[in-house]
């Protein structure tokens, strides 16, 4: 970059930064010294106690800086939301107590009242709008990062969600991702664990993906299109009412998937095996997964039918790299671990040092992994690729970032994980 490009972008985001979301932004550098100072005392501590009581302190640390980084999301709203639920998904890079307390971020932002989008609905369904439906609730059910829902009857009686846009959000969008990048820019070398920038552009690139949701009503046409394992329910979209601000769908009566298993613990094996397999399906023989697993876009219907919801992002791989990937993941779930090292050479991973792969096999066979959850064998194996400095492609990241994200539910509710190919889900 030459100076005067330099010169221009610390220029643009010292703007975005006292101008246009001053507000805003000050909060992040106070919650950023407040986390450093729970980190600081934390070590200070630390220092003198037994290992077990520096554990526990370690928690609460993590759990204090983790209510604070929500605070802030929940508080900037728009894309930082959509930050903290996408890092609800990397048990990878984050410990469990941030997973927990981000994963609250779901569906928990503030509405805007019915006038704002009113402007919306005119310039999309003209003045006689109402004449769609039978019955319209201009209170919604609820409110997401970058969008709200209201539940709706269609002139023939249908029951629909109808998903609108939130005004201004991608005015937000634009500051936030400039200055989210501009973060990553400066905490990349302090965060060496983490390929920083690598999150930053998937999610910014997620992101920009749910702001036309013509994209979303094509994903969801085209994901329905496929044969989902029993069980698993795609809502059927109305493409004559839907366009890039607004989306109808099917009304789906359900209850959240985490709300459903905390009451029924029971079914906890049942649910979240099926919903796994259903991943695994999506991955190996689709080619084509959803992209953001955050626990508010799984509802559990009466009969235990899971409803996938939310296909703003969808993944999707080359017929090689889903045989590869489906052949890695194969050899990580299993009990059997020889020739891991050439799995992962095929799947296209590169590092300069050629004897790491062939390491693999041997680091696995050192220990009993099979004890460790399905989420902490996938996790630990790219904590291990990163530390030795192996060029992981950015597809396998997003689909093991899906696929450690349901294995967190697993590891969360206490369900083991045992799969081969050709077995079918628990009923």
């Amino acid at each position: 970059m030459s100076t005067l490009e330099a010169f221009k972008n610390n220029f643009t985001v010292a703007r975005t930064l006292i101008v246009d979301g001053r507000g805003r932004y000050i909060g992040v550098t106070k919650t950023a010294m407040a986390i450093e100072q729970i980190y600081r005392k934390h070590r200070k501590r630390a220092k003198i106690l037994p290992k077990l009581d520096a554990d526990k302190l370690l928690i609460e640390a993590h759990q204090k800086a983790a209510k604070k980084i929500s605070n802030l999301c929940k508080g900037n709203g728009a894309i930082w939301v959509k930050f903290g639920q996408f890092l609800s998904c990397r048990p990878d890079i984050l410990p469990i107590e941030y997973i927990i307390e981000l994963q609250t971020l779901q569906n928990n932002a503030e509405p805007v009242p019915f006038e704002a989008i009113h402007p919306m609905i005119l310039n999309s369904w003209n003045e006689n709008w109402d004449s769609h439906f039978q019955a319209f609730n201009i209170v919604p059910v609820a409110t997401a990062s970058v969008a709200q829902v209201h539940k709706a009857t269609l002139a023939d009686g249908t029951e629909v969600a109808v998903k609108f846009q939130l005004p201004d959000v991608k005015d937000l969008f634009e500051q936030d991702s400039l200055v989210f990048r501009s973060l990553a820019g400066v905490l990349s070398p302090l965060i060496k664990e983490v390929d920083l920038k690598q999150v930053i552009d998937q999610l910014i690139d997620l992101t920009l993906e749910e702001l036309d949701f013509r994209t979303e009503a094509q994903n969801l046409k085209t994901f329905s299109e496929h044969p989902h394992v029993p069980g698993i329910k795609i809502p059927k979209i109305y493409q004559s009412l839907s366009n890039e601000k607004i989306l109808v769908t099917e009304w789906v009566n359900g209850v959240r998937l985490t709300e459903y298993i905390e009451n029924n613990p029971e079914r906890a094996e049942a649910i979240l095996t099926k919903l796994l397999y259903s991943f695994i399906q999506q991955v190996t023989q689709f080619g084509l997964y959803h992209a953001d697993p955050h626990p508010g876009n799984f509802l559990v219907l009466e009969d235990e039918t899971i409803a996938i919801l939310d296909y703003g992002a969808l993944g999707s791989l080359s017929a090689e790299d889903a045989s590869n990937y489906g052949a890695l993941l194969l050899g990580l779930m299993s009990d059997h671990y020889e020739g891991l090292g050439d799995l992962f050479l095929k799947a296209g991973f590169e590092c300069e040092r050629q004897e790491i792969f062939s390491e693999i096999t041997h680091y696995f066979l050192a220990d009993d992994r099979r004890l460790k959850s399905v989420s902490d064998r996938l996790a630990e194996i790219l904590e291990k690729l990163r530390k030795d400095r192996v060029k992981i492609p950015d597809s396998f990241i997003a689909m093991a970032r899906v696929i450690i994200s349901i294995g967190g539910f697993m590891k969360r509710y206490d369900v083991d994980f045992n799969w081969q190919p050709g077995q079918n889900p628990p009923i």
